[in-house]
């Protein structure tokens, strides 16, 4: 019986070495020649660890590439290669040295034809497959360009002279693709497929994703995301600060979101919603008459987001203003760079220990202030929104810059309702930003502004998309400031099966082969739970930096999602500043009796990793995920069943 052989042509040894050593059921064809590896990068690969069959393959196109290829084929048999592919059109003096070495070294051959253009005479092919098979090959490989049925009649009719088991005949390019799978029913040793959609090798070549049964795909369609509560609440804020009248388009209501739609009524604004569509009149005049806040109160519901965007707000208003929310918001310190917010002229006063309610008394004056960014960007933003109204010009010099991105999307936002007045030269140092805030800006309402579709929640449908599904994502930009956006590049760099559509909006992915793998969470901190979720499912150890942002979360979020998971029976440590987290590639985990700890992240992961268990996962309280995005549970049921 034959089997798979996986022909990778990325130019990463890391994915390269990670196939060798967990495919123990397969073949592993390294394109030499696709790679760009020198030779002790083949040295190292063909040397390390492996289960699976190892093929050194490399094509030259032109001759002055022969010596090249000769050199990496080399560096391969030396080192362990189980299979070396010979190009029969290489010179013959050539081709017999690399054959004698492979025959001292135990590696079989494999003198391969390839015609990239069409498919020779049937006489031909049957010559071409006669010279490798007196040139003493262990394998004949002969593989042509269909542009008829006949030609892959002929190229398949090579089956009636050759034993099978040491002949791969089939044709490339659309008309050639069931060939492939008619040569290895026939008895061919090897099937050649890509690991993801990104990796073909050839035109025609099936992926290892299009040969799974139906059973293994646990979530299969396409999914509605909500719009960016990040997004939304920025824009909200923003034109409930300016005169006129905003239209935010593609609105998706959840708990933030409402709660920033609060604020903006506490700022008296009127505000109404049509369908996806929020108008929001606002009536302020912030550079005459201050912020006016009704009965002097702001309520931010559970939103950490919002009570830090609005506590630098509230001190351009000429009377206190009171900050309250809810639920595990209360809970959590929001009282980031007070010593920044004193030396601008507003005076915090919290009712315990950084935590809501807060009162503000300003006014906020313009300054220079020097901030460390290691608690996050939130309260950064805020100010960045605040010092543009005041009558003089202001700097913020932030060290250890952290979210970054989120920064960027502020800002981004803040530019289309007229404050444009944000300077941020590069610095050699890139954990160090310095803005520059021209002052006096009008906050200027926008006619029409579509709010993006939300990252964070695209991140845990995509992966388990990654782990078990076939699903569609419209309406994503990867250029997008949102930081979770990164999930994309990082799966993409993973080589999970992902693809962005023509129109650069539309993202599908499939389920995919997992490798460990290491990412610092300081600029992206809510992509933790999806990569945590990812991290499980891995063929090895991953490890997560940057674990002290979590702390400070709905729930302590490190502490809740290894407690919560070792239910499951993964495993987890935590050291200093680092999660290490040891995957099960086989994708089962036990179940439990699990809380959420009213973590909406955290309860979404359970759900995820519940689609892989064997047992079931019980889940205390899903009701937070409405915090983020209400239709979660809803689009994995119908994901589910199709």
């Amino acid at each position: 019986m034959g089997r798979l052989c996986f022909s990778l042509k990325a130019g990463d040894p890391g994915w390269c070495a990670y196939m060798a050593r967990t495919r123990a059921d397969a073949a592993v064809e390294i394109r030499l020649d696709a790679c760009g590896f020198d030779e002790d990068d083949v040295r190292k690969l063909f040397s390390g660890p492996k289960q699976a069959q190892m093929i050194a393959t490399c094509h030259a196109d032109l001759p002055s590439q022969v010596d090249g290829a000769t050199r990496l084929l080399s560096a391969a048999i030396l080192t362990g290669a189980d299979y070396v592919d010979i190009p029969l059109d290489f010179p013959e003096a050539t081709r017999n040295w690399l054959m004698s070495l492979a025959m001292n070294h135990g590696c079989q051959v494999i003198l391969s034809y390839h015609n990239y253009n069409a498919t020779d005479p049937p006489e031909r092919l049957l010559q071409t497959a006669r010279q490798a098979q007196y040139a003493g090959a262990d394998i004949i490989k002969v593989v042509t360009t269909a542009r008829s049925q006949e030609d892959v009649e002929a190229v398949l009719s090579l089956y009636d002279h050759f034993e099978a088991e040491r002949l791969i005949a089939f044709a490339m390019g659309p008309l050639g693709r069931a060939s492939r799978f008619t040569a290895f029913q026939k008895g061919a040793p090897l099937l050649f497929v890509a690991p993801n959609r990104g990796g073909t090798t050839a035109d025609g070549q099936p992926c290892w994703a299009d040969l799974l049964p139906d059973e293994a795909i646990l979530l299969r369609g396409e999914a509605t995301l909500p719009a960016s509560k990040s997004y939304a609440q920025r824009a909200i804020l923003l034109a409930a600060l300016a005169h006129g009248t905003t239209r935010l388009f593609g609105v998706t209501l959840c708990d933030d979101v409402v709660a920033a739609i609060g604020v903006a009524r506490a700022l008296y604004a009127d505000v109404s919603l049509e369908g996806t569509t929020l108008t929001i009149e606002g009536h302020q005049d912030l550079l005459n008459e201050g912020l006016r806040v009704r009965d002097g109160a702001l309520f931010v519901g559970e939103s950490g987001l919002l009570a830090r965007l609005c506590i630098p707000l509230a001190g351009l208003s000429r009377e206190p203003v009171t900050i309250t929310g809810e639920k595990t918001l209360l809970g959590r310190r929001v009282d980031d760079h007070r010593t920044a917010l004193r030396q601008l002229g507003l005076r915090l006063t919290f009712s315990r220990q950084g935590r809501l309610p807060v009162r503000v008394r300003g006014p906020l004056h313009a300054g220079e202030v020097e901030v460390s960014g290691e608690r996050g960007s939130q309260m950064i933003s805020g100010l960045l929104l605040a010092l543009s109204q005041c009558p003089e010009e202001s700097t913020v010099v932030v060290e250890n810059v952290t979210s970054a991105p989120y920064i960027s999307l502020t800002t981004y936002i803040a530019s289309f309702f007229g404050l444009t007045g944000y300077d941020c030269p590069e610095e050699e140092d890139p954990l160090l930003r310095t803005w520059y805030i021209d002052p006096g800006q009008q906050v200027t309402p926008v006619l029409g502004l579509e709010v993006e579709r939300d990252w964070s929640a695209a991140a845990m449908l995509l992966v388990a998309g990654a782990l078990c599904g076939d699903i569609t994502l419209r309406g994503l930009d990867p250029r997008s400031f949102q930081s979770d956006a990164d999930i994309y590049h990082l799966l993409r760099e993973n080589q999970v099966d992902i693809v962005l559509g023509d129109d650069n909006r539309t993202v599908s992915v499939r389920r995919s082969f997992i490798r460990p793998f290491f990412y610092d969470i300081n600029q992206a901190p809510d992509l933790f739970a999806p990569l945590f979720v990812l991290a499980v499912f891995a063929g090895g150890e991953s490890v997560i930096a940057g674990i002290s942002r979590l702390r400070n979360k709905e729930s302590d979020r490190a502490a809740s999602f290894a407690g919560e998971f070792r239910k499951l029976g993964v495993r987890v440590t935590v050291m200093d500043d680092e999660m290490h987290i040891f995957g099960r590639e086989n994708r089962r985990l036990q179940g439990a009796d699990c809380s959420s700890h009213g973590d909406h992240r955290l309860a979404m992961a359970l759900t995820v990793a519940s689609l892989l268990t064997d047992g079931t996962v019980n889940i205390d309280d899903t009701g937070c995920i409405d915090k983020s995005f209400p239709g979660f549970l809803k689009t994995i049921a119908k994901l589910k069943k199709r």
